[in-house]
């Protein structure tokens, strides 16, 4: 008996030890809406029962000392890990862990489900983001999506943004750029920071984005911002700061000044020229010993090795009815083109609140930027072009010998002078939007909303040139004064958005409908005012110190306004069959009241094969076939000018006897039946996800535009100087979208992996012209009905002549150099010699196309396609531990560059210089050559278009690689930091291509010429830290 006494006290002794050694923990758990999420599992990590929320998202659990983390784990969840220390409660939200189609993606005014979708949206990953040195968002949506195009023509800073083509170019000379919505207000993609952008949704058939109407003829790209939904009920601060390093990654490699003069006396002589320099002046330049023969490689003057920084601070909360957002960053970016920079600092916040039990709901946000932008020149094209035209034997500058200070520039080297004397391009823009919406809801399922937005945007242009001297060579022979220049402009921007819309849900049974209705009011004013004046007293930029009698002013002024009336129907059975509706009218007063209102229709429709009953059994298959029409429009016409009416001009001048008069005048005719422009375009689709991990993405298109508006010819008589428009033209675009997933399960202590590519394929064609046969566009482009828009356009060349094709007048004597003789091209070869001197080997043989032995201008034929045929990119996300990885690659396959000009044709014009490539290929006879011409200076064959200079533009890109490393998180919680980061990333590392060396083929869809700036190539160091 006294045993088990004792037994009983000692077990209720080490009972009372462990239980109190225990205690609770409690929370909730919502998902990324704010919605409580039920049935969640929260298992402590050392044993411990687990426990599941409520229907209400809350949990308490069991947790004794030995208790470090909490493990949350639900279906269709990520999986997360959340440390406890001596919390008594945690608050977390659980982010979606789907491919599939529970996913939920912004559309048109509103959202869906990726399951009830019936059009051709396309979703975009952001979580790079903060990992990438990002200074615009088409950086981000590079080589991620189907069907979207995207071209960094640039990489000087403040004009890093990219060409937009979502399944091909509709307008032959207007807007191919794709609508822009950003938190529902129409806005620009330069507005927001790639590390603000929440999701990206891209609308990309008619269906989806007829709801747009007139706005959407290209596509329409929906961007939502942080909202502060995801904290869990507690404050987080971000902070992101990157610092990097970047070169230009291909830039001509040209001969040095010795060598330039060889080869340009080789180039004068294989035309019959004489000499350029004598031998003896050749040698003082190789010397080197002596100023007055300098030897500048000008790309190595005007390019560098230049930084940039960036740093982003965010701080998000909300509460149970409430949340907020708010974010400022900085960026300050030095280009690698000398004078050229750009700093920029971001805002943007947004705040939200629920009211009488979710009754009223309001929101407002306000973004926008402060930005600097720093050039050389008003064109920095103009400025690369210059510098393609350098040759290595100018000087750069002669210096005082007292003070060390320049006081005479090579004519060459007047650039510098702008940047080191104060002067070139300052621009300083603004930008506010502001946003605030109500939304009310009276009854169930109807919801009324109201939201206003405004648009500012102002700049500051302000061009200085100061007065210097430049001297044709370092003797100062030819000296000449550069003029003093300065000149301002103000330009103001607002847009006005009005939004009214009621949105009812029913659901009956198997039955589920969805009614949308909306009117929306968009206005825009603008007004520029400009003042120039010349012969500056000062190399001070003050209006005061110019000459009065050389005072120049000018403004302008427009305003356009659309209102729209707009609804959608959704109609889905037993969540297997579902149908959409849309419908917009929209006016424009940019067209003349007969044509100022247009209609815009869509239809589509899907099935969910995998909902069938025929289908059970198969769970590990999720599959829909889509199906859409739809018509939309295009009002971006004629920039911001009114189609119906004439447009005068207040810089025309008028003779009188011997008297200028300055005056008005008539330079654009009025066209009052020009309409919208119209695409139509037929979708079919099919969204396949297998086993959760791997997805497909299919998508066939055809997409027709009519009534395209196109110049034609007036007669001289009418002494206009620009042509009016009509809407004469229309042309298709048919294609392929392949969008192709897979991720790996998501498990600890494994290598964890998504891997997704895309690609694209699109036939263009010109289908009518109103009768016309072809509209030229350029000296080299033409579009031509049946063939692919805006198509090179000149001479086809068999081959490079040989010395077999001639006969010579010294047959008898083989002792002449090969040079010295005179060569007489063989019968049957046809004549070119109108085009050109009188051939010789190693020049160009240009296809006699009609046969009649003499090649004319009327040989000329298409002879290449800028816009590419295929387009494909794919992602790879890895991660190990605390490792992380990931690599973006695009490319573009079946496109044709055409080059020429400077550095691409020797001595182009008889100026500049030519690159090496030129002079290690170049024909000789002893290297005859089969694809690069012998040297020439002559400006009748520069001015020929031959495909002698298309070449493949074609390219593989790996644009970017991101290593990074996570720290521990008991280490960091240490200091109260819940995640620490740090990353290296690598942008424009290596470009595969077979294109022309020192220039690079992805460019705006037209030719290239050595006057594009440079892409730039960035090695950037980064830390990400949240709190």
């Amino acid at each position: 008996m006294r045993r088990s006494i004792l037994l009983i006290l000692l077990l209720s002794v080490c009972f009372h030890y462990g239980y109190s050694q225990m205690r609770r923990i409690s929370g909730t758990v919502m998902d990324e809406e704010g919605k409580p999420l039920s049935n969640v599992t929260v298992k402590p990590d050392d044993g411990l029962a687990p426990a599941l929320t409520n229907t209400k998202g809350g949990f308490s659990v069991a947790i004794t000392e030995k208790t470090t983390r909490l493990i949350f784990s639900s279906v269709s969840y990520v999986t997360q890990t959340v440390p406890i220390k001596d919390s008594t409660r945690v608050n977390i939200v659980l982010k979606q862990d789907v491919i599939g189609l529970e996913e939920v993606v912004a559309i048109g005014y509103g959202t869906q489900k990726k399951a009830n979708l019936t059009g051709a949206v396309s979703t975009v990953t952001v979580d790079e983001a903060e990992g990438r040195a990002l200074t615009s968002i088409e950086q981000l949506l590079q080589g991620k999506v189907s069907g979207v195009g995207i071209v960094q023509n640039s990489g000087r800073p403040g004009d890093d943004m990219g060409e937009i083509r979502i399944r091909g170019i509709s307008s032959i000379d207007n807007n191919n750029e794709p609508l822009v919505i950003i938190d529902g207000v129409q806005a620009d993609l330069n507005d927001v920071n790639p590390q603000d952008v929440e999701s990206i949704s891209i609308l990309k058939d008619a269906a989806s984005a007829a709801i747009y109407g007139s706005r959407a003829s290209a596509g329409v790209i929906l961007i939502e911002t942080k909202k502060g939904k995801d904290t869990g009920g507690t404050l987080k601060l971000d902070y992101n700061g990157t610092f990097s390093l970047s070169n230009a990654t291909r830039l001509p490699d040209v001969v040095n000044s010795w060598e330039h003069f060889i080869y340009k006396n080789e180039a004068r002589k294989n035309v019959g020229q004489p000499e350029a320099v004598p031998q003896d002046r050749i040698e003082d330049y190789r010397r080197q010993d002596d100023p007055r023969y300098p030897n500048t490689d000008w790309y190595d003057v005007y390019f560098r090795q230049s930084h940039m920084q960036n740093h982003y601070v965010g701080l998000r909360g909300r509460s149970k009815n409430s949340g907020f957002s708010s974010s400022v960053s900085y960026k300050d970016q030095e280009g690698v083109l000398i004078g050229t920079a750009a700093n920029r600092i971001s805002y943007n916040s947004s705040l939200w609140g629920n009211f009488f039990k979710n009754k009223v709901n309001v929101s407002v946000g306000v973004n926008g930027y402060r930005e600097g932008v720093d050039e050389l020149t008003e064109s920095t094209n103009a400025i690369m072009g210059q510098i393609a035209q350098m040759t290595p034997s100018s000087f750069i500058r002669s210096t005082d010998p007292e003070t060390g200070m320049p006081n005479l520039y090579g004519y060459h080297g007047r650039f510098l002078a702008g940047e080191e004397l104060g002067g070139g391009i300052n621009a300083k823009n603004t930008q506010l939007n502001t946003r605030a919406s109500v939304e009310i809801i009276p009854v169930k399922n109807l919801k009324g909303k109201i939201m206003l937005a405004n648009n500012k945007y102002n700049q500051t242009y302000t061009i200085f040139r100061p007065e210097f001297y430049t001297a044709a060579d370092f003797m100062e022979t030819g000296t000449q004064k550069r003029e003093s220049l300065l000149e301002k402009r103000f330009g103001r921007r607002d847009q006005n958005t009005y939004l009214f819309s009621l949105d009812y849900k029913l659901s009956k049974g198997r039955h589920d409908m969805n009614f949308f209705a909306a009117h929306e009011k968009l206005e825009t004013i603008y007004n520029r005012d400009d003042g120039q004046v010349k012969e500056m007293s000062s190399n001070a930029p003050i209006f005061n110190f110019g000459d009065p009698n050389q005072l120049y002013l000018n403004s302008e002024a427009y305003e356009y306004a659309t209102s729209s009336y707009f609804g959608r129907f959704n109609y889905a059975y037993a969540n297997k069959y579902l149908f959409e509706f849309n419908f917009r009218r929209d006016g424009s007063s940019r067209f003349a009241p007969a044509h100022r209102w247009g209609s815009f229709p869509s239809v589509s429709a899907a099935w969910r094969v995998s909902q069938e009953n025929f289908m059970q059994g198969l769970d590990f298959m999720d599959l829909k076939l889509r199906g859409s029409w739809g018509r939309l429009g295009n009002q971006n016409i004629w920039g911001q000018y009114y189609a119906f009416a004439d447009v005068m001009s207040g810089q025309e001048y008028y003779a009188f006897g011997n008297i200028i008069v300055p005056g008005r005048g008539t330079n654009l005719l009025a066209n009052k039946s020009v309409r919208w422009e119209t695409t139509e375009q037929t979708n079919i689709g099919l969204d396949l996800i297998l086993w959760n991990r791997l997805s497909l993405e299919a998508e066939l298109f055809h997409k027709n535009t009519f009534d395209i508006l196109a110049r034609v010819t007036v007669p001289p008589s009418l002494g206009i100087s620009t042509l009016p428009y009509q809407n004469i033209g229309a042309m298709t675009n048919r294609g392929i979208e392949l969008n192709l997933s897979y991720r790996s399960p998501r498990r600890a202590d494994k290598i964890n992996y998504t891997l997704a590519t895309n690609f694209t394929y699109i036939k263009n064609k010109l289908t009518t012209l109103g009768g016309l046969p072809f509209v030229d566009h350029t000296g080299n482009t033409r579009s031509v009905v049946g063939e692919p828009f805006s198509s090179y356009y000149g001479y086809q060349v068999d081959r490079i002549y040989q010395v077999s094709d001639f006969t010579w007048q010294h047959d008898s004597d083989p002792a002449i150099p090969h040079d010295e003789r005179v060569y007489v091209l063989k019968n049957g070869l046809p004549n070119q010699s109108n085009l050109m001197d009188t051939p010789a080997p190693g020049d160009v043989k240009l296809v006699d196309a009609d046969g009649n032995g003499q090649v004319t201008p009327d040989d000329r034929t298409l002879i290449g396609n800028p816009l590419p045929k295929f387009q494909y990119g794919f992602n790879a996300d890895l991660s190990y531990k605390q490792f992380s990885l990931n690599i973006i690659g695009h490319g573009v396959q079946g496109s044709d560059g055409y080059m020429n000009g400077h550095l691409i044709a020797p001595f182009f014009n008889t100026q500049g210089t030519i690159t090496r490539t030129m002079v290690d290929n170049r024909w000789t006879y002893d290297n005859p050559s089969d694809r690069y011409t012998r040297l020439y200076e002559d400006k009748t064959r520069d001015g020929l278009v031959t495909d002698y200079h298309i070449y493949d533009a074609s390219f593989f890109r790996l644009k970017s690689i991101q290593l990074g490393y996570e720290l521990p998180k008991k280490f960091v919680q240490r200091y109260q930091v819940d995640r620490c980061r740090v990353f290296f990333n690598a942008e424009n590392l290596l470009l595969l291509t077979s294109f022309i060396e020192g220039f690079d083929p992805e460019r705006s869809y037209k030719h290239v010429t050595a006057s594009f700036h440079p892409q730039i190539a960035s090695y950037t160091l980064g830390l990400n830290l949240n709190f």
